[in-house]
């Protein structure tokens, strides 16, 4: 390297070097000064501690002096321990309901309320009460046939269960098969040994009919001639049955009561079908453990 680039190269490291060795290493800032608790300004003053907080911190809401750390009934609501509990028992009755009320809609549920009519022919005669039968109109529930009906002949039963038959005081033959359900005399039965609960009687109507009505005599109702004995009062006497027509169902429900042999017909929605099943969910028992009934009725809407 020629002397002169040498000679000019050394005197600029001098220079860089002098200029780091003379400044200052490190920047220190003022001490601040700091206001005391008396207002003077000192070198040392005593910080006061921030108060202790009393509540939940909240954002974004302005509160007044006194109700700062004041929880919402909701707040104190939601963080309640017995919160939770409440809500899902809340939500759980809201479900029951709401099944309750569509199993409803969807079953076509009648009750049984019942409203008295006078006599009516409904029977052949030669039968009990001279050819005549008491009817009990029940009460129809919700979207029940409003309109004419006409009693149904032709109506073929079929059951699972058939008393023996046996002999009246008379010495006379009894039999109770199930064609005493639709042959239009209450004197006959259809009768079955014990309560009968869950026993199906399935009625053939022969061809596809509008149903608006349908009814029994939930009891063997004869007085025997001989001897004078209740057979209605002495068998069981169904209070419960659920009629099923088409692709709905309707429970009926009777009262049981061993003075009443009247013809039990209750309205039902309009269906039209060529199939009728009645089961057995309830009876109320007699002296004798043996269930009857001794006529079913179905009545055609319009």
């Amino acid at each position: 390297m020629p002397e002169e680039f040498a000679a000019a190269y050394r005197a600029a490291y001098e220079r860089a070097l002098a200029a780091q060795t003379d400044a200052p290493q490190h920047r220190e800032d003022p001490e601040p000064e700091v206001e005391g608790v008396d207002g003077e300004v000192g070198d040392e003053a005593v910080e006061e501690p921030l108060p202790e907080r009393r509540g939940p911190l909240i954002v974004g809401t302005h509160r007044t002096e006194d109700d700062e750390y004041a929880p919402t009934w909701f707040e104190r609501v939601r963080d309640s321990s017995w919160f939770v509990p409440l809500l899902l028992a809340l939500l759980a009755m809201l479900l029951i309901l709401g099944a309750y009320a569509l199993g409803r809609s969807f079953a076509g549920q009648v009750q049984g309320d019942t409203e008295t009519a006078g006599p009516s022919v409904v029977i052949k005669p030669g039968g009990a009460d001279g050819g005549k039968q008491r009817v009990t109109n029940q009460k129809p529930g919700k979207g029940a046939w409003d309109g004419k009906v006409e009693r149904l002949g032709d109506v073929r039963a079929k059951v699972g269960c058939t008393s023996k038959p046996s002999v009246d005081s008379g010495g006379n033959e009894v039999t109770y098969d199930a064609g005493n359900l639709t042959d239009e005399a209450d004197d006959t039965t259809w009768r079955c040994e014990g309560t009968a609960v869950g026993e199906r009687i399935k009625l053939t109507l022969g061809e596809e009919l509008p149903i608006g009505e349908v009814g029994l005599i939930p009891g063997y109702a004869k007085t025997d001639d001989v001897s004078k004995e209740d057979r209605f009062a002495e068998n069981n006497r169904v209070t419960r049955v659920r009629w099923t027509i088409g692709d709905i169902g309707v429970v009926q429900r009777m009262s049981g009561a061993a003075d009443d042999r009247s013809l039990q017909l209750i309205r039902v929605p309009r269906t039209t079908t060529d199939k009728v099943e009645l089961e057995i969910l309830a009876v109320k028992k007699g002296p004798r453990n043996t269930t009857a009934i001794s006529e079913i009725q179905l009545g055609r809407a319009g």
